[in-house]
């Protein structure tokens, strides 16, 4: 029975210090002994070198930006081409598109010197004994970095627009777009208007010109500081209907053509993500519970179209933002949404929803009216979103800090690009401090996946033979890092126990092949005889089904952790409660779905919050909250329970490890948005049989056992904001010492500094006994109190946590 609580190490920060550093690696020459093939390798690249500086010189601009792709043997930070060819005071790195291809500035000078260097590397293969006698390849920097580069690329018209001019016309007649170009610059906009200096000045006043020799009402604006800064500026075509197609055409040939432009958007469209299925029980009302009196309930913030006036449902609103024209509205989306948060639990009969009831802030901010909508949000999503900011301010003083967002945009996430859309909404949560809960999106009925199967290799064929392998990508902003992201599960049947992905639910992975979903839960099925219950505007009972609908139940959840918890934490330390809580249904857990499941189910569905936070006798938890700076790691030493240490210092039981981190973020990288890493590893004593040293290694990792950066980011979560690692070993053990070293530490990007006020993470970690025979909490708690481990439970002792001493 769980009945013993989650413990906080109070003192976190004593435990982080000066990381060991090792001197680094030597050059590697990625032509080894094949002379000849670098011989040719390097005529190549002075070939492309040489052509995209002639296609520069007949384009009659000065500046010019393009794609080098390095060979996938050099994706690590340590073998970029920055030190010896692409220098920044010669072709500066202004960003990063798809896995490993750096986008560079250049002038028709810089490549006369890259050239050259590249030129003068040395045709040999230079070889040289080690400290052991062992002969290595030992090439310089410059043939070392020659060789990282497969190929140069010019940056192109097709790398600036993904979509047709007939598209582009559509989408502009929407009155939700706000009739306007996004453009995304290759630098910030205070670089290039009348702050900016020299040829980026001259070469932005041209491109203004050009734009306005096809009408003088064509002149790139800002909007706000946060989108300028990110090089963000709004292009306005008026009304659509009122621009012919060649003044379309000409506009865009105009953008394509401008070296400085690095993406051309049509602006997102902000939807519901609306259900698959609705189905009404005709005159069926719900008689609500109304919030006991005196009693403390969690608030959660639900911003969508409002929700519908229903005596019922009233006590259980504490605030209400609503927009445009109440006779307008549509509130079934947001009244369905509400009635999930404050009453699933009595709504539907599923274990599986049985979360206690939450308050709710409701942030009507959706409107359904298109007109309604182009009046209030002229911008379209950039105004709704500097909206959402504002109106935030007032749900947070109401005590609201998890958010539930049932909104997406029919944009599927890439791996190239950080979308703005989730960029804006990531930097609207670090300033308010909340969590955005999010759904991965609906398919449409059209694109359903068949049923998923029992058998796992049935799963494998099903998805093989799916037709639309790649249209079924989560929508946009489900590429956001600081927001929980939610799929839908089927809930069980009578005639099914299994809890299996819904035929709509979207699946990962997100932005560069990152982990997303983050979460699932209970969605409904698209069969009308298993749908999810909720209200309908006039408190009547309806059932539906959709990841709208899953991602209030996890934000649900999310509150009442952080409802439960007298104080305040961090919020990955909520997030990573939730997840290491959490376990994939177990038809998903097959070995065989290993690589798949993820994308489908993220972590697994959450516990309820009840018992997210206890534990029973057989384990401990321990959540380890702390800021890592420069130079500076975790390192947390402790014993292994005694009773799983057997014969010779083997250590038995398994260890469950959850890691969530908040990491600076840059969309100008794509790819490589987030900028540092955080790794976290179980080390075991380990002692040299020779000379007696003693080390830690082994147990488990964070790192992909591939030594190849791209498998490290998909199999071992490198640069994943959110981790998740077990280990169960045989009941004899493992190793030879019952010591144990927790290791939390950063990584960053190449060129990237750590910020001063360093990376906020939270660790969990699991110990138990899976054979359910020894006392872990008490023996464990006890050995950690013996150590001056100041733990105590996380419900009441944030309050009492002492300043961390770093």
């Amino acid at each position: 029975m769980a009945n013993n609580p989650i413990q906080i190490v109070l003192n976190s920060g004593s435990f982080v210090d000066d990381i060991q550093t090792t001197a680094g690696g030597s050059n590697t020459d990625f032509f080894a002994e094949r002379d000849l093939d670098f011989d040719v390798h390097k005529s190549d690249l002075i070939g492309q070198f040489s052509a995209a500086k002639a296609s520069l010189a007949s384009s009659g601009h000065t500046t010019g930006f393009a794609r080098v792709a390095l060979r996938t043997r050099a994706l690590a930070k340590s073998h970029r081409p920055t030190q010896s060819l692409l220098k920044p005071e010669v072709a500066p790195i202004c960003g990063v598109s798809d896995f490993g291809e750096l986008l560079v500035e250049f002038t028709a000078g810089a490549m006369d010197n890259v050239i050259r260097n590249i030129a003068t590397a040395e045709p040999e293969t230079r070889l040289r004994a080690d400290k052991h006698g062992k002969v290595k390849p030992s090439p310089s920097r410059l043939r070392s970095e020659v060789g990282a580069i497969s190929k140069i690329i010019p940056y192109g018209a097709s790398d600036r627009r993904q979509f047709s001019l007939d598209e582009a016309i559509a989408w502009l007649s929407n009155p939700r777009s706000g009739h306007y170009f996004l453009i995304q610059m290759f630098v910030p906009v205070e670089e290039l208007d009348w702050r900016g200096s020299g040829r980026r000045l001259k070469e932005f006043g041209n491109f203004q010109k050009r734009l306005q020799a096809i009408d003088h009402s064509l002149v790139p604006s800002q909007v706000t500081d946060w989108w300028s800064e990110r090089g963000f500026l709004r292009l306005g075509m008026g009304e659509a209907s009122q621009s012919t197609t060649e003044d379309f055409r000409r506009v865009l040939s105009v953008l394509e053509d401008e070296p400085f432009v690095r993406k051309i958007w049509l602006p997102p469209i902000i939807e519901p993500t609306q259900s698959a299925v609705t189905q009404a029980r005709t005159g069926e009302r719900h008689v609500f519970g109304e919030p006991l009196s005196g009693a403390s309930y969690p608030v959660v913030g639900v911003i969508d179209t409002g929700i519908a006036p229903i005596e019922a449902l009233n006590p259980w609103i504490i605030g209400q933002t609503a927009a445009g024209d109440p006779a307008a509205q549509d509130t079934s989306h947001g009244t369905f949404i509400g009635a999930l948060i404050s009453d699933a639990q009595t709504l539907n009969e599923h274990a599986e929803a049985a979360e206690s009831p939450c308050k709710i802030y409701d942030l009507g901010l959706h409107i359904t009216d298109d007109h309604g909508y182009a009046e209030a949000y002229p911008n379209g999503f950039m105004d709704f979103l500097e909206q959402l900011d504002f109106e935030i301010e007032s749900a947070v003083e109401a005590g609201a800090r998890v958010f539930n967002m049932s909104l997406a945009v029919h944009e599927l996430v890439r791996d190239d690009v950080y979308s703005p859309f989730a960029a804006r909404l990531d930097a609207i949560a670090d300033k308010h401090d909340i969590i955005f809960v999010l759904p991965t999106g609906n398919l449409p009925e059209l694109q359903f996946r068949p049923d998923w199967p029992d058998q796992a290799d049935d799963a494998l064929a099903m998805l093989a033979n799916y037709r639309h392998s790649g249209l079924d990508r989560l929508h946009q902003p489900a590429d956001s890092f600081r927001s929980v992201v939610v799929a839908a599960l089927d809930p069980r049947t009578s005639s099914n126990a299994h809890l299996k992905p819904s035929v709509y639910s979207r699946r990962g992975p997100g932005l560069a092949l990152g982990s997303k979903p983050d979460l699932c839960h209970l969605g409904g099925s698209a069969d009308p005889g298993n749908l999810l219950n909720s209200l309908s505007t006039k408190g009547e009972i309806v059932g539906g089904c959709g990841t709208s609908y899953a991602a209030p139940l996890v934000a649900k959840t999310l509150g009442q952790i952080d409802h439960k918890i007298a104080g305040t934490v961090k919020r990955e330390t909520l997030t990573a409660l939730a997840i290491h809580g959490a376990s994939a249904p177990a038809h998903m857990a097959h070995k065989k779905l290993t690589h798949v499941s993820k994308d489908f189910v993220g972590f697994g569905l959450p516990q309820v919050s009840e018992n997210t936070l206890l534990t029973d006798d057989h384990s401990i938890t321990l959540v380890f909250e702390a800021q890592l700076k420069n130079k500076k790691a975790l390192s947390f030493d402790f014993q292994w329970p005694q009773a799983l240490v057997r014969r010779d210092g083997k250590c038995a039981g398994e260890a469950t490890l959850t890691l969530v981190y908040r990491p600076p973020l840059d969309l100008s990288y794509g790819s490589e948005t987030v900028r540092v890493n955080l790794e976290a590893y179980l080390r075991q004593e380990k002692v040299d049989p020779k000379t007696g040293e003693l080390s830690y290694g082994g147990f488990f990792t964070s790192r992909a056992t591939s030594g190849l950066e791209r498998e490290r980011v998909k199999e071992g979560q490198k640069w994943g904001a959110v981790k998740k690692w077990s280990r169960k070993t045989q009941k004899a053990g493992v190793g030879t010492s019952s010591q144990f070293r927790l290791v939390v530490e950063p990584l960053s990007r190449s060129g990237f500094a750590l910020p001063a006020e360093g990376i906020p993470f939270a660790a969990i970690l699991t110990i138990t006994d899976p054979w359910g025979e020894a006392p872990i909490f008490n023996q464990m708690r006890r050995s950690l109190q013996a150590r001056d481990v100041a733990i105590a439970d996380i419900r009441t002792a944030v309050q009492i946590r002492p300043r961390a001493g770093f």
